[in-house]
């Protein structure tokens, strides 16, 4: 089943912890960021330090640097190392501040229904249409982990359009979601076009493909899916449960607790509406057993609380009855 994901961030020179505060002393490399995406060794001729992400080559399953007709001669040269490099370290030339915003960055899940050749196309289709076009530059790379599975792509974008001449100048952002002082009630993301975009650009190749997997960009409240949206484990806290070193992660916890209870929200909403778990449609799986099981406590659950004859009481004296069985012990006959 095909996933949706994109998301947009910024990347500054000036270092930020989670909290989104600046660390004293800590700079960011945009050279770096490539090397690290694209699995080579770079060097930032600003800070004169060298990248070497080669370690990583095996992820990596395709780079490549897309410009547009009017980009200087050295961009439209053939893919390479030393392009990637000529290229970051112009971006980090041409941006003076300490706090300058250097990049932006997509990171898009790729479905596992595409060949990786309909993979890098629907990459590159969205990319030139959304922001080659426009006059920046793209460098993305297609990762795959190391069992094959999780197909996704970041994209790094120069936030400076480009022609014969070089970088110019930033478009304004007054106005846009990240623009300084302008953000309130009338501010404009372009957030949201984007992510309904290569919506369309994913559907699109996948219907090419003789896909039926469609995806939605839309949460799923937007969507009328009655669902909470599982929480984001993250790659390390997942090696580290796959290795033993973290034991049960409350993030681990949490996301499991939210599963289970979309499993079984659709039981519990069927005794609401009808009194008794609906049998169409399940399967064998644990799961489904666990939400008919669990639609049926619900249901029982219901009847003591409204059990009129008892008073209202009926699920006291449930409660009370079990714990005079458990203290009698095992024995004890019902």
């Amino acid at each position: 089943m095909a996933l949706y994901r994109l998301e947009a961030k910024l990347i500054c020179r000036q270092a930020k912890d989670k909290a989104g505060k600046a660390i004293a002393g800590k700079q960011v490399s945009a050279v770096a960021r490539a090397a690290y995406r694209a699995g080579e060794r770079l060097r930032d001729e600003r800070i004169e330090q060298t990248f070497d992400y080669r370690s990583r080559s095996q992820e990596v399953v395709h780079r490549e640097i897309l410009a547009n007709d009017n980009a200087p001669v050295w961009l439209q040269a053939p893919e390479s190392k030393e392009k990637r490099q000529q290229l970051w370290n112009e971006i980090e030339r041409v941006e003076k501040r300490k706090d300058s915003q250097l990049a932006r960055e997509f990171v898009i899940a790729l479905p596992v229904e595409l060949s990786l050749n309909q993979q890098i196309e629907a990459v590159k289709t969205w990319c030139n249409k959304e922001i080659v076009s426009k006059g920046f530059v793209v460098d993305f790379a297609v990762h795959r982990s190391k069992d094959g599975k999780n197909p996704h792509a970041h994209v790094l974008c120069s936030l400076r359009p480009v022609d014969e001449h070089g970088f110019g100048l930033k478009p304004s952002t007054d106005g846009k979601f990240y623009g300084r002082g302008a953000v309130g009630k009338g501010a404009i993301s372009d957030l949201d076009h984007w992510r309904e975009s290569w919506a369309k650009a994913e559907n699109d190749a996948l219907a090419s493909a003789g896909s039926a997997s469609r995806v939605d960009h839309r949460s799923l409240a937007d969507q009328g899916i009655d669902r909470l949206p599982e929480p984001k484990i993250g790659v390390s806290a997942t090696n580290m449960q796959r290795l033993g070193k973290l034991h049960d992660p409350d993030r681990v916890r949490n996301a499991r607790r939210v599963r289970m209870r979309n499993v079984v929200l659709p039981a519990i909403r069927d005794v609401e509406r009808s009194g008794e778990v609906r049998q169409e449609g399940l399967g064998k799986t644990w799961r489904d057993r666990a939400a008919v099981a669990l639609g049926r406590l619900y249901d029982r659950s219901l009847e003591f609380l409204n059990d009129e004859s008892s008073g209202g009481d009926g699920w006291r004296k449930y409660v009370e009855s079990r714990r005079d069985r458990n203290q009698a012990g095992p024995d004890m006959p019902g």
